[in-house]
């Protein structure tokens, strides 16, 4: 079964509350007030989404954390990706030819369609549409 790794859930959840206030930098002091996590993870998270350019930073008064684009151009495939999180069923979708059983193995181009179709639906879901399923209550 795909698993999404705890700090990529960490991740999409921060991403979500940005997006949710779209034009309002917030703090890491105010997201962990929002987000119950440990300040340190919630610091190296930060870091990493903005390494990736999917947070800005600024520093000073008014400063804090913001989306680095508009939540409709940022998709989960993209936080999925800069958490390091592979997008693949089973590791043999990411190398061609290194598993001693690609010849014979009769699954594998069933596994990567599967794979295919949900890569495709994480590339075409953005913060977006998870904060406005969010505010619809959707599942």
């Amino acid at each position: 079964m795909l698993a999404v790794n705890r700090m990529t859930e960490y991740a999409t959840l921060v991403m979500v509350r940005l997006a949710a206030e779209p034009f309002r930098a917030k703090s890491a002091n105010e997201l962990a007030a929002e987000i119950p996590l440990a300040p340190t993870t919630l610091r190296k998270l930060l870091q990493m989404l903005a390494s990736q350019r999917l947070l800005t930073s600024r520093k000073g008064r008014n400063g804090g954390f913001a989306l680095a684009r508009p939540a409709a151009e940022i998709t989960l495939a993209q936080v999925m990706e800069a958490m390091n999180d592979p997008l693949v069923l089973i590791p043999c979708q990411e190398s061609s030819g290194s598993c001693p059983l690609a010849r014979i193995c009769t699954p594998r181009p069933h596994w990567m369609r599967i794979n295919q179709g949900i890569r495709a639906l994480l590339e075409n879901t953005t913060l977006t549409q998870m904060v406005a399923d969010d505010k619809e209550g959707a599942p």
